[in-house]
Formats: structure tokens, C-alpha cells, sequence
């Protein structure tokens, strides 16, 4: 019982390294075996009070929808963030296309939630890439666009992380609630997304590669 307790709490430190909920120290890798691994993931819980995840990692888009008249998605796999397979964004006319999926049955009122995807583009120039949530609760007149993540120089060639937090208001009734990516500085540019996190509460969590690796089983059947 002690071997196992340890196993699992050496694991899970390592979730916390590589998911980059632990600052970095200097000094010697630690080594984990694979039997310690294999002996601990059935044991090891689900990311606490995860909402949503897609990695696409089921062949399909697992929810997302094109935004924007024109657009077009493909899961592909040319290139990922982690796994076999990504997103890829094409078609875009505005700045505002790309690619959205739908919340509104899935963030609750008086609610905070912390939100992760992964975002890269080819571009030989930075872009402006962002994540924003359009809404409309009842107490809305029209249509609002909250920005939860956007990095004005995000550059070409490599995966970029957004993430931020999203506080619904308590006693509201949430009748659009939708996240969507843009590019507001580049209105054709084709981009991927991959590894949407989203979890309930302000403590983060984002998939790294070692951290898929480590667990490539569940982040494959979340959706299955």
C-alpha cells in the first residue's frame, strides 16, 4: 500500500511539473520507471472538476464548428500539439473566422472557469491570435464578445499556448455561450488548434507533450 501511495504521489508531482502547475528547479532529472507508470495511471484521478477536453485524438472535430461563412475545419495530421491529430483552420475572410464551440450547456451561472488551448500558424510574421467568448446572457440587450486570451505576437513555426479565466455571473440565463479563435490581424491566415482544456475553479491545467505521453490512454477515450 505505502509502495503504491508513493508511486502515485511521485506521478502526480510530475503532473504538476509538466503542466506547469510547479515552478522549475534546477538539478538532476528525476527518473520514473515504467513499471512505477504503469502500476499508477488506473489509479491516477481525472484532471479535478474538468469541464471539457478535446484532442482531437478521436478523429473528429468533438464539437467544434466552423465560424464564419466560408470556413472550413479538418481534423488532420500533419501537424499537432500532442497525440496523432490537431485542427486545422482554413477559408478564413474576417478576422472574427475560424473555428467555435458551443458551451451553453456546459458553464453554469456564478461559476469561474480556467481555459487552455494551443494555437500555431506558419506565418513568417508574429500574428494576433486570440481566444473570446461570445455571449448573450437575459440581462444582455445584444450580443457581447468577452476576450479571455490574446497574444498580439504570437509567432510563426511553433505551438503557442492561450489561456485565461471566464467568470459567468450568478442568476443569469446563459442563452449563447460559445468560445471561439480568431485572427484579428490576418483575416486568411490558416491556422491549428489542439488540447483544449477547460476545468471549474482558477487553478489551471494545460496538456504538455510529456503529459499526453504519460497518459496519451485517457486524453485518447475522453470523448469515446
Amino acid at each position: 500500500m505505502y509502495k503504491k501511495l508513493s508511486y502515485l504521489l511521485l506521478v502526480l508531482f510530475l503532473i504538476f511539473v509538466v503542466s506547469g502547475c510547479a515552478p522549475k528547479e534546477t538539478g538532476m532529472p528525476i527518473a520514473v520507471s515504467q513499471e512505477a507508470v504503469k502500476e499508477v495511471t488506473k489509479e491516477v484521478p481525472n484532471i479535478p472538476n474538468a469541464v471539457l477536453i478535446t484532442t482531437f485524438e478521436s478523429g473528429k472535430e468533438e464539437g467544434w464548428t466552423p465560424n464564419g461563412e466560408g470556413v472550413s475545419i479538418a481534423v488532420v495530421d500533419k501537424d499537432t500539439h500532442t497525440g496523432k491529430y490537431s485542427l486545422y483552420i482554413t477559408g478564413r475572410k474576417v478576422g472574427w473566422n475560424g473555428a467555435q464551440i458551443q458551451l451553453k450547456d456546459l458553464l453554469k451561472p456564478g461559476k469561474t472557469y480556467s481555459i487552455s488551448l494551443w494555437v500555431k500558424h506558419n506565418s513568417e510574421l508574429p500574428q494576433h491570435i486570440g481566444i473570446t467568448m461570445r455571449r448573450r446572457y437575459d440581462s444582455d440587450s445584444s450580443t457581447q464578445y468577452d476576450w479571455i486570451s490574446h497574444n498580439q505576437e504570437t509567432p510563426g513555426g511553433k505551438w503557442i499556448e492561450l489561456s485565461g479565466t471566464y467568470q459567468i455571473p450568478a442568476g443569469v440565463n446563459i442563452l449563447d455561450l460559445a468560445l471561439y479563435v480568431e485572427v484579428p490581424s490576418n483575416s486568411t491566415l490558416d491556422l491549428y488548434i489542439d488540447d483544449l482544456v477547460i476545468v471549474e475553479g482558477k487553478q489551471s491545467f494545460r496538456i504538455t507533450p510529456e503529459l499526453f505521453n504519460l497518459f496519451a490512454s485517457y486524453f485518447k477515450d475522453y470523448l469515446n
